[in-house]
């Protein structure tokens, strides 16, 4: 997501939207979380999602619902050409504009299965709506906005009423390679606090620590160190936001060891000090209770 797009966010109320073609390999290069909604309609082509620590197989027609604050990134399938729509909105936009039905049209985003399978009937449904979409973002006409507002809810309501567990795809369509990536990010955000190094990773799995190395990144796109960090800045940026304990303390219950090692990894990952991001958390907090 480009830092235009994250800054246009930041204002209340908001909803961005991107409509993109590509023609290249392409795969996200850096960590990709960020504490708001997003939905990813993939038009044609396919592609991998690795998200939080599983694996899943998008296609044509199919929907990605990643909640606030998910880690996520996408990877190539097997054909480099795709077309895709990305909404992004707040919590301001849905107070705004989902009211007391923000649980109900948010269903889709807390299933447990974050890919909406479309299904022939579905299809017939959301086309129109997602073609209007494109048209709208691709014009932008004078009150396109508005209408892109109206045609995400649109898509949120019938996503909501169709949600159930026969759109979740069969574990089986999984290969072995990316089931067993998808065991070993498990283990790792259950295990993350505790001391982890790639041999013990390694060694769980029966594995070579090269040849764990090579297919976690060749599997999720992540280096096995880098999403092992990602994890632990997470929970550290949860106890700062929600707690008062020491940040030495919080660094150490993130599974940092070395606190000089903490503060360099959460800069270089938030732009922001642990410190700088408590202050700044406190202040949302408090700005969003006077709402």
């Amino acid at each position: 997501m480009n830092p235009d797009l994250h800054s246009n966010l930041t204002s209340p109320h908001a909803l961005v939207a991107e409509y993109i073609v590509r023609s290249d390999y392409f795969a996200m290069t850096t960590e990709h979380v960020h504490p708001h909604y997003e939905i990813y309609i993939l038009l044609s082509g396919e592609r991998t999602y690795f998200i939080g620590d599983q694996l899943y197989e998008v296609h044509t027609g199919d929907i990605v619902f990643i909640g606030k604050d998910e880690l996520h990134r996408t990877l190539p399938g097997k054909l480099p050409d795709h077309k895709r729509i990305v909404l992004y909105f707040n919590d301001q936009f849905v107070e705004q504009h989902f009211g007391k039905d923000k649980q109900w049209l948010l269903r889709p985003f807390h299933s447990g299965y974050p890919v909406f399978h479309t299904t022939v009937r579905d299809q017939i449904w959301l086309q129109p709506v997602i073609q209007q979409l494109v048209r709208e973002l691709t014009i932008q006409a004078e009150g396109y906005q508005l209408l892109v507002h109206h045609l995400v809810m649109e898509l949120l309501i019938h996503c909501a009423r169709s949600q159930s567990s026969s759109s979740a795809e069969s574990p089986s369509s999984r290969t072995a390679v990316q089931q067993q990536m998808s065991d070993v990010a498990q283990y790792i955000k259950q295990n993350h606090q505790q001391p982890l190094s790639l041999q013990t990773i390694a060694d769980q799995f029966h594995l070579s620590p090269s040849h764990l190395s090579r297919m976690f990144k060749r599997t999720t796109g992540f280096h096995l160190t880098e999403y092992m960090n990602t994890v632990r800045i997470q929970t550290a940026q949860q106890l700062l936001r929600e707690t008062e304990l020491k940040i030495i303390d919080i660094a150490e219950l993130s599974g940092f060891n070395n606190f000089s090692h903490f503060g360099k990894i959460f800069k270089q990952m938030c732009q922001v000090s642990p410190r700088e991001y408590r202050i700044a958390a406190g202040k949302r907090s408090n700005l969003n209770a006077q709402q």
